[in-house]
This record gives structure tokens, sequence and C-alpha cells, in this order.
């Protein structure tokens, strides 16, 4: 196999998923917290590459077409979403802590609960879509052959690779959260993200 359309997808795939998100913000929380961090990694990378084979076997071009007659819709679920994700970190910020002791208690989600979040933080994101099914589809037309899956294995590990270091990463560094503080910081940092990615989305679904 040719290893440059490897190399490409792997570049091309980390370049798009480096952004902190929705999604991102929530595995770096889960690995902060050690609450189900593999299957927070393995979800989101799983993830990512059904939907860059989806795209690389030609789905992107439905996408494309179904996005373009309902992209303001999509987009303003989106947002609505995103801000409400964004209000319950900023609740964490004054209520995830024992009022009798005041220790800061990071929100230990169930297994299901997790994969609730997971699911809708991934799949009512419009940009993962359009990153993976229509991006990474319509580049991916320029290789042919083997050198198509080469691109789409470059593009998967990417991900792989990524949310490995993002979520073990930080489960590494939980030590340092270990006051309340470093908590309320972090999840106002969050909040800030989520409500300035609902700002954006409400801004590109043309409405306004």
């Amino acid at each position: 196999m040719n290893p440059a359309p490897l190399i490409d997808g792997f570049i091309l795939g980390f370049s798009l998923i480096l952004a902190i998100g929705a999604q991102n913000s929530f595995v770096i929380r889960q690995g902060l917290a050690r609450n189900h961090v593999l299957l927070s990694v393995g979800f989101c990378a799983v993830s990512d590459m059904l939907l860059i084979i989806l795209g690389i076997a030609g789905m992107g071009l439905f996408a494309e077409k179904f996005f373009n007659a309902y992209y303001q819709w999509i987009f303003i679920l989106a947002a609505i979403w995103i801000a409400f994700y964004g209000v319950s970190h900023l609740r964490n910020v004054f209520t995830s802590f024992d009022q009798s002791t005041q220790e800061y208690r990071p929100e230990q989600l169930g297994k299901k609960q997790t994969l609730v979040k997971l699911f809708v933080l991934t799949f009512v994101n419009p940009h993962v879509y359009l990153d993976t099914l229509v991006l990474i589809g319509i580049i991916s037309l320029q290789y042919k052959g083997a050198d198509v899956w080469g691109f789409g294995i470059g593009a998967s590990l990417a991900s792989l690779v990524f949310f490995i270091s993002l979520g073990f990463g930080a489960s590494a560094m939980s030590s340092l959260f270990n006051n309340k503080m470093a908590w309320r910081i972090l999840d106002s940092i969050i909040a800030g993200i989520m409500f300035f990615i609902s700002s954006k989305l409400i801004y590109q679904s043309g409405i306004i």
C-alpha cells in the first residue's frame, strides 16, 4: 500500500478533530474525573471511524444534499442542545461539591448516562458530519483503489490516537484537579466554550 494516502488521511483527520468542542470537552472531563474513560474514548473513536467509512463509501454526497436542504434546522437544534450542555456545566460550578465538607465531587455518570451523553454530543453535532461524511468523503475521491482505504485508515487512526491521548492524558493529570477551584475553573471554561459554539451555530444557520 502506498503510505502517502495514509499519511494524508492522518494529517487531515487530526487537524479536523483538534479543535475543542462539546465532545472533546466531555472526554477531557471524564478523564479528569476518571469516570468511564475507556468507554468514552472507545465510543468517540469508533463513531468517527464509522462516519469516515460511510463518507468514503459515498454517503458524503447524500449528506451534503441533506445538509443543504435542512441546514438551518440542523444548526439551530444543535445550538439549543450545546447551550443546554453549557448551562449544565455552569450549574456544576456551584453545585458539584459536598455542602458539608466543601469537598468538590465531580459528577460521576453511570454507563448508560455516559453513553447517552456521548451519543448526543457526537451525533447531534452537525460539524461531525461535515468533517467526516462530507469533507473527508469528498477529499477521498482523489484516490483510487486501495489508496482510498489507506486514506480512510489514516483518518481513523488520527481519531483513535487523539481520543486515547485526550482521555487517558486527562486521567493522568487528574491529581491536579483535587480541589474545588480547579474543577470550577474547568467547568467555567467548558461552559464558555459551549456558549461560544452555540452562538456560532446560530450564526452559521443564517437566521441572524
